[in-house]
């Protein structure tokens, strides 16, 4: 495995939820995903960044997520969230960014590698995270791994990025729900 420690420096571990079934890390080899992210899916497992910031996932959790958002969800191996919902995945090599409070999608420029150590530690990359914001937000209480902060009401629905409009809601679920509010179709950037 590549080495993360750019990534740790900038990102310190908050917590360590739980470890990924083996079966799930078979699975993840089995259909191709980059061997680099696998390694670190199974040496991290289920933990938490930067005071619960970060979150890392199950891809299999994410198929189907983001075949709602229209892209070929079998193919997208999601392995962080944010505390907001941003899913950061591989496609095809490269490192992609939903963004689902705007519905837009980053194209990929690097390789898993490459992105925890040169990209996921930069302020840049933070700032489009919406980390000044939850800094504001956060509760007293640690987010579940199934739990993200969403906009109620949602940007498409008039909804605003006013700190008393976050509310703690289930990742999938609400995600599913914004995918229909941009018409199942990320824009890409």
């Amino acid at each position: 495995m590549c080495s993360i420690d750019d990534f740790l420096a900038a990102n310190p571990r908050s917590r360590k939820i739980k470890t990924i079934d083996e079966q799930a890390i078979v699975a993840l080899l089995k259909q191709q995903a980059p061997a680099d992210m696998v390694e670190f899916l199974q040496q991290e497992g289920i933990a938490t960044y930067r005071d619960d910031f970060f979150c890392t996932t199950v891809p299999q959790d994410y198929f189907d997520v983001l075949s709602e958002w229209g892209l070929k969800g079998a193919e997208c191996f999601t392995f962080l969230k944010t505390a907001f919902g941003s899913l950061c995945f591989s496609l095809k090599g490269k490192i992609f960014q939903l963004d689902p409070l705007n519905g837009y999608l980053y194209k990929g420029r690097f390789d898993f590698c490459n992105f925890m150590n040169l990209l996921a530690p930069m302020d840049s990359f933070m700032e489009g995270c919406y980390f000044d914001i939850y800094q504001g937000i956060k509760k007293k209480h640690p987010l579940a791994s199934d739990e993200i902060y969403g906009l109620v009401p949602a940007l498409p629905l008039g909804g605003s990025f006013e700190k008393s409009a976050f509310e703690i809601v289930k990742v999938r679920e609400h995600l599913s729900i914004l995918a229909q509010l941009f018409d199942n179709k990320a824009r890409k950037l």
